[in-house]
């Protein structure tokens, strides 16, 4: 049961996808996740139909119990490191560019965000599952806050990113 993940993710939104799946490993008495996903932004909602993948780190530091085997993680923090496929989204700088027009490379890119999770024993009784966890986060990219630091008229809110999502632990 080594390679088992210890949870599955379903995610909306949150900078890896406009739906992406994930599982992942919890490490330290559920103080750190590691987690990778697969992103999906159909193209109703982009140009094209997008493929992602990520893989995300989440710092727990605080556990509160709450009521009747409900706890609630307040602050969350983590990075995320996401690579998206596509011609649009190169690694290396194409030829057809002078070198050092771009700095950065939009198929890959990272991340930080905040958030918080609310843990419930909802399916624990009658399933293998150990739990079920609603969470979101609030974060930008790496890029995006160059771009702000480089550029103040740029909105705060066209640099954040929010998602949320469902966690179902084993």
């Amino acid at each position: 049961m080594k390679f088992v993940p210890d949870n599955v993710k379903l995610q909306f939104a949150g900078g890896i996808g406009f739906i992406s799946i994930g599982a992942g490993y919890t490490f330290f008495n559920e103080k750190l996740d590691v987690s990778y996903f697969y992103g999906y932004v159909p193209s109703f909602v982009s140009v094209d139909d997008l493929h992602s993948l990520s893989i995300q780190l989440v710092v727990k530091p605080f556990r509160i119990p709450a009521w009747d085997g409900i706890e609630v993680f307040p602050l969350n923090f983590g990075v995320f490191f996401h690579h998206t496929f596509g011609n649009e989204y190169w690694i290396r700088l194409p030829s057809h560019y002078p070198k050092g027009y771009y700095w950065w490379s939009p198929g890959r890119n990272a991340g930080a965000f905040l958030g918080g999770e609310i843990k419930t024993g909802l399916f624990k009784s009658s399933s293998y599952a150990s739990g079920v966890s609603l969470y979101f986060r609030l974060g930008s990219r790496g890029l995006y806050l160059a771009s702000k630091l480089g550029n103040s008229s740029i909105p705060v809110s066209d640099i954040i990113e929010f998602g949320f999502g469902v966690i179902l632990y084993r």
